[in-house]
């Protein structure tokens, strides 16, 4: 087997990117904000507004401080409120689910597909019969989630939101830069969420959140929401409830200087996924990726079957890894009230996911260690098992 590598093996790497960036450039960014004195959403923010709306190929982008505050800000704009239903994945970070509370309405959770690990339409199908048979809320939404990277069947997912009358927002926190038949991520759904957390794709260096639309009033409406619910006209009338969700400009000069990079660390991953997809032995599940789609590979996970044994022979061999996430949302002590569907998928993958390294700053002889060392494990189950 190959030997260990001299250097440490990090499951992601936040700072790699500022070797290839120069740290002189973010300095400087810095310099200029420290002398305009706009600190919260100020220049540098409007300017990845329009960088990041253009990289999409939507017409509004807003940022936000948050990927959290983003979903919430979609869901404000859209009206959604108690009374309200809204079908979220289950198998995901709390925050989809979290929004929907906050605003007052119920999270309706949905299974997953085994072989993507996104959300189900099929199931989306019975959790949407489920509610209208009850007759207590209001069909109002659809939040489907592109788990690590990866984009959801918004085909499936979009006629069904639609034929019910409901507007689908994307959870594309883990996969901005993922493309879905040609689209990119933001010009796919009727709103998009991400997020610019240091471990995603495209990355801050704290918390930081867009939002994507092609709807103007819907855009303006994320903006008055942003800053308390406040007036174009009248800064001192509040005219909606809101919150405080704006970008501070240092966040949004960071993702500035990443853009730079952006492409060729896409590029990188999915070189890096290739190898994994290759490499690996089919002891473990690989994630689906969608004819005609890229995943952003936020995250490379496969499913194992003895998983808590296979995350510490890694951890023992150096290798850092994962589970993400071991527990289904609806599983969470905040969400049992809601918790009202059977999810045997959802809850198969907190049980079996493995996310093993994965940023586009890791060398080729790192991937060979972590293939080899996942492979001879692989063998020792099987020749226990023989």
């Amino acid at each position: 087997m190959t030997n260990k590598p001299s250097k440490p093996i990090n499951l992601f790497d936040v700072q790699a990117s500022q070797k290839v960036i120069g740290q002189e450039n973010f300095l400087k960014a810095f310099e200029t904000i420290l002398n305009h004195g706009g600190y919260a959403q100020g220049p540098e923010c409007r300017e990845l507004d329009e960088k990041l709306a253009a990289y999409s190929g939507t017409k509004y982008c807003s940022t936000c401080g948050s990927g959290t505050d983003a979903l919430t800000l979609a869901l404000m704009a859209w009206d959604v409120k108690a009374g309200d239903a809204v079908f979220v994945s289950s198998f995901t970070f709390v925050a989809s689910a979290e929004c929907v509370a906050i605003v007052g309405a119920t999270p309706i959770f949905v299974d997953s597909d085994p072989n993507t690990f996104n959300m189900d339409p099929k199931d989306l199908e019975k959790a949407i019969a489920n509610v209208k048979k009850e007759g207590k809320q209001n069909l109002k939404a659809v939040i489907a989630v592109d788990i690590f990277g990866n984009p959801a069947n918004y085909d499936e997912i979009m006629k069904i939101a639609h034929s019910n009358g409901m507007k689908v927002l994307a959870d594309s926190a883990q996969s901005y830069g993922s493309e879905y038949h040609g689209k990119r991520a933001g010009n796919i759904a009727d709103m998009t969420a991400t997020s610019f957390y240091p471990t995603k794709p495209l990355a801050g260096y704290g918390d930081g959140g867009a939002v994507f639309t092609n709807n103007v009033a819907e855009n303006d409406l994320v903006k008055s929401c942003r800053v308390h619910g406040m007036s174009p006209e009248d800064h001192y009338d509040n005219v909606r409830l809101g919150m405080t969700g704006r970008m501070n400009s240092f966040q949004a000069a960071v993702i500035l200087q990443k853009l730079k990079v952006f492409e060729q660390e896409l590029k990188d991953r999915y070189t890096i996924a290739k190898r994994y997809d290759d490499g690996l032995s089919s002891y473990y599940g690989k994630q689906k990726v969608l004819d005609n789609c890229k995943s952003a590979y936020a995250l490379y996970t496969v499913t194992c079957e003895d998983r808590d044994e296979c995350l510490a022979y890694l951890k023992e061999n150096g290798i850092p890894c994962g589970a993400y996430y071991p527990r289904p949302v609806n599983t969470q002590t905040a969400y049992a009230k809601w918790n009202t569907r059977s999810l045997p998928v959802c809850e198969k993958l907190a049980k079996t996911v493995l996310s093993i390294p994965m940023h586009p700053y890791l060398d080729k002889e790192s991937q060979d260690y972590i293939i080899e060392t996942m492979n001879a494990f692989a063998a020792k189950k099987a020749s226990k098992a023989a």
